[in-house]
């Protein structure tokens, strides 16, 4: 069983992270404290923290963050709320940020769902300094993608596959997006026990993805899964923001 005092190494990656004046801090599934982003300013390193609403942003900013990222409801694969039992909110991204915007000044970063020209300009419209994607470049030549997670969503692409998203707590225990498949279905009622769940099921996963098993593996992907493809990385976001190859 995982160790529950495990902290993953976190005081050994920031002093690394500030020896190395690295130029981007960014933190997800929690918010560090103030000291930390004080440290990391002194340093000149920029801090991003990941928020799914205006409560999460205000206390970021508060906390000391430079930038936020705000992660709309669309997003593949984990929400990224500072508690891990909180419920992830459904306000759609451009509200998100409208209602981000009204409780601090900060740089904001839009998340979650970006896939069409169309969306990415409405992000930007909506006051956003810049876009992240992440599920459209799944399947682009320099991702990192598995064997079966891009087997999975291949197959979901081309209709060979059920074709839908969830959110779920069955693979880690903190909600997160994903192609649905046996394993989520066979878990609706998984508990918030992040990273333990992450830790019992992780054995599961690996044996499930060297057999090629889409249904027992977590196939993160965001809404607009439908437009991820086989493409180079830098002609997929070249076609986001309407420029030619």
């Amino acid at each position: 069983m995982p160790d529950p005092n495990d902290d993953d190494g976190w005081q050994a990656k920031l002093e690394l992270a500030l020896r190395e004046r690295v130029p981007v801090a960014s933190f997800t599934f929690g918010l560090p404290e103030p000291a930390v982003f004080a440290e990391l300013t002194a340093q000149g390193i920029c801090s991003v923290v990941t928020v799914t609403d205006a409560g999460e942003a205000r206390a970021a900013a508060e906390a000391g963050a430079h930038i936020l990222c705000v992660q709309g409801p669309k997003a593949g694969g984990h929400r990224g709320t500072l508690d891990s039992g909180k419920v992830p909110g459904e306000v759609p991204l451009g509200d998100l940020l409208d209602r981000v915007r009204d409780v601090c000044a900060l740089p904001l970063i839009a998340a979650g769902g970006i896939s069409t020209p169309g969306e990415a300009s409405a992000a930007l419209a909506a006051g956003a300094g810049a876009v992240q994607v992440g599920t459209l470049l799944l399947l682009s030549d320099e991702a990192g993608t598995s064997r079966v997670h891009r087997g999975g969503l291949i197959d979901a692409v081309q209709g060979r596959r059920e074709a839908e998203t969830a959110l779920t707590r069955a693979f880690s225990g903190r909600p997160a997006r994903g192609l649905t498949n046996d394993f989520m279905r066979a878990h609706p009622d998984a508990p918030d026990a992040y990273p333990y769940i992450n830790h019992v099921t992780g054995p599961l996963r690996a044996a499930a993805a060297a057999a090629g098993n889409p249904e027992a593996v977590n196939l993160w992907a965001g809404t607009g899964f439908r437009h991820a493809v086989e493409d180079p990385a830098p002609v997929i976001l070249r076609r986001l923001f309407g420029l030619a190859d």
